[in-house]
C-alpha cells in the first residue's frame, strides 16, 4: 500500500520492509530476531537461516562488531569517530566506531562506490 505525502507515493515501511532500502543499521539477537534501525523505527523480525545468510552476504551490510552490521549505502558521512546516518526528516543519526572501524568502513565504502567520503 502506497501512501501520498505531498503528492509523492511512499511506501509503508512496516508493510514492505526491505532492509537494503529502509534499514541503517541492523544487530543480531538470538533465535534468529534481528533489529533492524532506520530512519524514526526499529522493526524486529524472525529470519530463516536462508534468509540470514543472504542478509549477511550482501555487500552493501558491513559487520563492525560481531552481532552489528552498518548499510554502507546509508551513511552520509564519517567523522569525529562516528557514522552518519541523515535523512531529511528526521536529522542524522550517528553511531559511535573505534578509529579503526571508522578506516575500515571508508575503505568499504570506496572500494563499493568509487567515491571518498
Amino acid at each position: 500500500m502506497l501512501k501520498m505525502s505531498s503528492g509523492v507515493p511512499s511506501r509503508n515501511v512496516y508493510e514492505e520492509f526491505n532492509p537494503k532500502l529502509d534499514a541503517y543499521y541492523f544487530k543480531i539477537g538470538s533465535y534468529g530476531l534481528i533489529s533492524f534501525h532506520g530512519r524514526n523505527y526499529t522493526i524486529k523480525k524472525r529470519m530463516s537461516s536462508a534468509d540470514k545468510a543472504t542478509l549477511l552476504s550482501d555487500s552493501s551490510f558491513y559487520r563492525i562488531s560481531s552481532n552489528f552490521y552498518v548499510n554502507l549505502d546509508k551513511i552520509t558521512h564519517i567523522e569525529n569517530q562516528a557514522l552518519y546516518f541523515k535523512d531529511k526528516i528526521s536529522g542524522d543519526k550517528c553511531i559511535p566506531v573505534s578509529r579503526r572501524t571508522q578506516e575500515q568502513v571508508r575503505r568499504m565504502i570506496i572500494k563499493l562506490n568509487h567515491i571518498a567520503i
